[in-house]
């Protein structure tokens, strides 16, 4: 298979959403860190896949925990950091997604570059 980028980006996606469902916050992280390293794609697809893959599942749990928050601890949240809007929470989430992806992605491919050269 010479184009992976569909199939690495929906593994990636789904991966990263069921590990931050059923793992804390930095297991999505990890889990792209793995994943890349396995697949062992290059730099720069791993960390465009990476950021928007991790981006995209932080924007949807956010968005799904948000409309699921019977004690508005989001507002009070957003009160204590300036009065950031339950909108800009979101915002502020999905950016700290892409970013943690983009970081976990450029790690993993290097450790894939370097299990590549090792065997």
């Amino acid at each position: 298979m010479k184009n992976n980028s569909a199939v690495a980006f929906l593994v990636m996606l789904i991966g990263s959403f069921l590990s931050g469902y059923y793992g804390p916050w930095w297991a999505p992280a990890v889990f792209l860190i793995i994943a890349t390293a396995i697949m062992r794609l290059n730099a720069k697809k791993a960390v465009i896949i990476g950021a928007c893959s991790l981006g995209l599942s932080f924007l949807g749990m956010s968005v799904w925990m948000s409309t699921l928050d019977q004690s508005d601890l989001i507002d009070k949240t957003g009160a204590l950091l300036g009065g950031l809007s339950p909108v800009v929470m979101i915002a502020v989430t999905t950016i700290i997604g892409f970013v943690t992806g983009l970081l976990s992605g450029w790690l993993g491919s290097s450790l894939g570059g370097v299990l590549k050269k090792e065997y």
